[in-house]
C-alpha cells in the first residue's frame, strides 16, 4: 500500500498529470492508500496482541480505501481510472480477503 502510495505521488510528478483535478484526484487517492498501508500495520500490531476484532476492524478498513480512490475518479468525468490503480486495487483486496480468512479461522480456533 505504501508502494502504491509512492506510485501515486510519481504519477504527480508526470508532466500528462497538469490537470488539476487529475492531480487533486491523484493526491486524495495517495493518501487513501497510505490510510490502508497504517491501517495494515494497525492490525498487525492487533494480532500481536491477540485483538482480533480489532485486528479485522483494521483489515476491511484498509479494503475500503481503494473503493473512495475508484469513487474518485467515477465521480470525475474525463478522468479514466489507471490500469495499474486498479490491479494494485485488486491485489489489496486480495491480501485483505486473506488476512480476514485467516483471522476468522484464529477467531474460531
Amino acid at each position: 500500500m505504501l508502494h502504491t502510495s509512492f506510485y501515486l505521488n510519481s504519477q504527480l510528478l508526470d508532466p500528462a498529470a497538469s490537470d488539476s483535478t487529475l492531480r487533486r484526484v491523484l493526491k486524495e487517492c495517495a493518501d487513501k492508500y497510505s490510510y490502508a498501508s497504517q491501517a495494515l500495520q494497525d492490525a498487525a500490531q492487533d494480532l500481536a496482541n491477540e485483538a482480533y476484532d480489532y485486528a479485522s476492524m483494521h483489515i476491511i478498513a484498509a479494503s475500503d480505501y481503494p473503493n473512495v480512490c475508484h469513487n474518485l475518479f467515477k465521480g470525475n468525468p474525463g478522468l479514466v481510472y489507471p490500469p495499474e490503480l486498479a490491479r494494485r486495487e485488486e491485489g489489496l483486496k486480495h491480501i485483505c480477503d486473506v488476512a480476514l480468512g485467516i483471522i476468522n479461522n484464529l477467531i474460531n480456533w
